[in-house]
């Protein structure tokens, strides 16, 4: 075959084959394109590029970029292995009928050798070139969500260049092979006729079924009846994992079994309307299951990335209030019980020196251990704590004295007697055992005036705090827990804020003025604080929105498919129904009917699956934030909202493509 014959062959294949291969470019395009971005932004100069972070926490922003691209790289291979295979199905009649025509497999091979070398060199070399582009603008908005201040110059990673073009070159072979495999080992004349073949009516496949609503069952469970962080962190994966399993068998086994009890009902089936369309459904959902259970699992990976990241940001000023009340926040340990004087001393003097103008200040001390509690009782925590670790609890203890100089007022604690707060909410009891011996809960502790001493970071299990008639009492307890090593140790907490912003200068001479004094105190500022958590969290943000548009791509192409090859598929069916008797508007009616439910089953079956999985995930998230409950319900329907309208959308436009195959010009 001469170069000039098989190039014209290459492109005039491509032009008539444009309904898939323009998708499959796009696709491939905005695919390396992500991961150029993301792996060029994970090693840049103005994130962390040779051990030297540009700004404070940039370190972990190029983790989680890099993080991400590998996710990306994994899910690109698959996704446009699928894309490919989808549009080889398409085409085996063109190469079928090539091979009757006389052409050798080999040339066959080289002209596909060469059609993806091209699909290959557009794709990346398209990708790279708006990657390089939006980079910087990228930056920008990163920049944006983490509160940094703009930069200038261009980027271009030459690591990022060599990575994506590596990668993708891959991808791209791994799909010729598949391709040329495909056509080597049919026959052309069986290939030509591969769409006429007969088929059986499906049948319900026992074990997948049973193992779907099992493994629904337990992964809902999982979900619903998961209590604490702790329990969270560990279940939250399996939970995914089983539901993922349970979608892909329902979606496969599940459809068939409901459809074919509809079908044992005979004066449900024997109506016109129903008999065909739960005869087209059944062999509809044999060819589509796994593609409808694919968008169903993407739509709900999109949801919940979109609600973990909005959830971050709406609630960062809640958070960063939460671990720093005040503007500074000093913490120190002593053995001296009457330290109170001599510690806000030298906070003063430390003010006068930096010129920070303060106004407000806290001091707390108290002591802290880890217990087991069961029920309405503290046991022994030892070293075999870990193995029900989501009993135990963060306790702070606190004298009577010290708290009501606290609270400013005096209030009368008799002998084993306590105030109690828990951070669980659980009603407090009457009674509370503490190693078999029984104290009367006389109140609850004030949360505004303790708050300061609850550290928030301790969030795998629940916190109390106990108010004590004395330090005698307050020791004996610590004398017998096993996670006290010293309970003479006394915990310290000093806040002030600043009637103005405090500047770099003063924190440096705040800093300097303090150390002077004492090496006891670790002084931290709120205002550098707020910086890093929206580094860490804006930087998780922004990879999670890149996820979220890489799965609704994703979405949007298995649709695009579907919608493509059931519309070649229905105009024979819409052909056989005229036939058959059915008015057009009655053939279109049904086929409108079986294409919504299809269409829309996979974006309720997320919701649903988003709906039972939000305890979970809220209770993983308190992992490493603060969750409000409303704010992330809130979130999640929100979400959802715009979700549904943005396929709904992409049902508007794919639709439009499917009717016309199937109606043709009458549609």
């Amino acid at each position: 075959m001469s170069h000039k014959l098989l190039i014209r062959m290459v492109t005039t294949g491509m032009q008539k084959n444009k309904k898939n291969g323009i998708p499959y470019l796009i696709a491939g395009t905005l695919t390396v394109m992500i991961y150029y971005i993301l792996i060029s932004l994970a090693y840049c100069p103005y994130i962390y590029m040779d051990k030297k972070e540009a700004f404070y926490g940039a370190q972990t922003i190029a983790i989680m970029l890099d993080i991400a691209s590998q996710i990306v790289a994994i899910f690109a291979f698959f996704f446009i292995f699928y894309a490919n295979q989808f549009g080889m199905k398409s085409r085996k009649k063109e190469m079928a009928l090539y091979g009757v025509l006389g052409m050798s497999k080999k040339n066959i091979t080289l002209m596909m050798a060469v059609e993806t070398i091209l699909q290959a060199v557009i794709s990346i070399g398209t990708g790279i070139l708006l990657g390089t582009f939006l980079n910087k603008l990228m930056l920008l908005v990163l920049y944006r969500i983490i509160h940094q201040d703009p930069v200038n110059g261009m980027i271009f990673s030459v690591k990022g260049l060599s990575s994506t073009v590596i990668l993708f070159a891959i991808i791209y072979a791994a799909c010729l092979i598949y391709n040329v495999s495909t056509i080597r080992v049919g026959n052309p004349i069986e290939l030509l006729h591969s769409d006429s073949t007969g088929e059986k009516e499906p049948k319900v496949k026992k074990l997948a079924f049973v193992i779907g609503v099992l493994t629904l069952l337990g992964g809902y469970t999982i979900a619903l009846t998961t209590d604490s962080t702790f329990d969270a962190s560990n279940s939250l994966f399996v939970s995914i994992l089983l539901v993922i399993i349970a979608t892909y068998c329902l979606f496969t086994a599940g459809s068939i079994f409901i459809l074919k009890l509809l079908k044992k009902n005979r004066k449900f089936y024997y109506k016109t309307r129903n008999f065909i369309s739960i005869s087209n459904l059944m062999f509809r959902m044999k060819h589509n299951a796994a593609g409808l259970a694919s968008i169903c699992v993407l739509s709900t990976g999109v949801i919940i990335l979109m609600t973990c990241g909005s959830s971050l940001m709406m609630l960062g000023e809640k958070n960063i209030d939460t671990l720093y009340p005040n503007d500074i926040k000093i913490e120190a340990t002593t053995t001296d019980s009457g330290v109170e004087s001599d510690y806000m001393d030298i906070v003063r003097s430390a003010v006068e020196a930096s010129g920070v103008d303060g106004f407000d200040y806290v001091y707390r001390q108290y002591k802290t251990t880890m217990e087991r509690i069961d029920g309405d009782e503290f046991v022994i925590a030892d070293e075999n704590t870990m193995s029900s670790i989501s009993s135990c609890r963060d306790v702070y203890l606190l004298t009577i004295d010290d708290y009501d100089r606290y609270v400013g007022k005096e209030i009368e604690l008799g002998e084993d007697e306590l105030l109690v707060y828990r951070t669980d909410h659980v009603e407090d009891p009457t009674t509370l055992k503490w190693y078999g011996k029984s104290y009367k809960v006389k109140g609850t502790v004030d949360y505004d005036a303790i708050h300061y001493i609850i550290n928030p970071t301790m969030t795998l299990f629940d916190s109390m705090v106990v108010v004590f008639l004395d330090e005698v009492e307050m020791n004996a307890i610590l004398e017998q827990s096993f996670y006290c090593n010293d309970p003479s140790i006394y915990q310290v907490y000093i806040g002030l804020n600043t009637k103005k912003t405090i500047t770099n200068e003063q924190m440096e001479r705040f800093t300097e003025a303090i150390e002077k004094k004492t090496d006891a105190f670790e002084v931290r500022y709120k205002i550098e604080q707020r910086v890093f958590f929206y580094n860490i969290y804006g930087g998780a943000f922004f990879v999670g929105i890149f996820l979220a548009i890489l799965f609704l791509m994703a979405t949007v192409l298995i649709i695009y498919y579907k919608q493509m090859s059931e519309g070649y598929e229905d105009q024979k069916r819409f052909t056989i129904l005229a036939n058959a008797g059915l008015t057009e508007k009655e053939a279109k009616k049904t086929i409108q009917r079986q294409v919504m439910i299809l269409f829309f089953l996979p974006v309720i079956a997320a919701i649903i699956h988003v709906a039972a999985a939000s305890k979970i995930i809220r209770l993983f998230l308190q992992m490493v934030l603060i969750v409000n409950s409303g704010t992330f319900v809130l979130s999640i329907a929100v979400v959802c909202v715009i979700f549904f309208a943005v396929y709904l959308l992409v049902y508007r436009v794919t639709s439009g493509q499917y009717y016309r195959i199937v109606y043709g010009e009458r549609g």
